[in-house]
């Protein structure tokens, strides 16, 4: 089935349906599997502007303070709101974003791992790796392995 999404579609499509369908029964838990998409379903503007920014920017290594520089709130209530509206902190919103990022150059198998942690807005890579694993599941070279073409 996979073969015949890939040929007739594309391969991100292929991987998305391996992703949703999927059940690897030798592993603890399920998480690189997941897709992470960012939630707006709240109705706070300055969130969402600042989640935009988030999205636009996150290559650029941006920080919190970078990000809520122009707008009319504080850095604790920014982070309080942020919270209250998403459900995760601002810098959990970013690394999320990177690391979504990170997982589909990966996928790709054009960038070298150093390449995706710096496409994806990381310079240090342990801290990437690690995170990588804390989210996804499985290291970034366990990850392109199990997903790349």
């Amino acid at each position: 089935m996979l073969h015949i999404l890939e040929k007739y579609c594309d391969r991100s499509t292929a991987i998305y349906t391996a992703k949703v369908f999927a059940i690897d029964m030798d592993r603890a838990g399920q998480s690189y599997f997941a897709n992470w998409s960012p939630s707006r379903a709240h109705n706070d503007e300055l969130v969402t502007a600042a989640q935009q920014r988030m999205e636009e920017r996150f290559q650029d290594r941006v920080t919190v303070e970078e990000v809520i520089h122009d707008l009319p709130v504080s850095r604790r209530n920014f982070i309080r709101r942020f919270k209250t509206a998403t459900g995760i902190t601002p810098i959990e919103y970013l690394q999320r974003i990177r690391i979504e990022a990170a997982k589909k150059l990966l996928e790709g198998k054009q960038e070298n791992i150093t390449g995706v942690m710096i496409q994806a807005g990381y310079e240090d890579a342990k801290a990437f790796r690690q995170l990588f694993r804390k989210i996804v599941g499985l290291s970034p070279k366990e990850y392109r392995e199990k997903y790349a073409g």
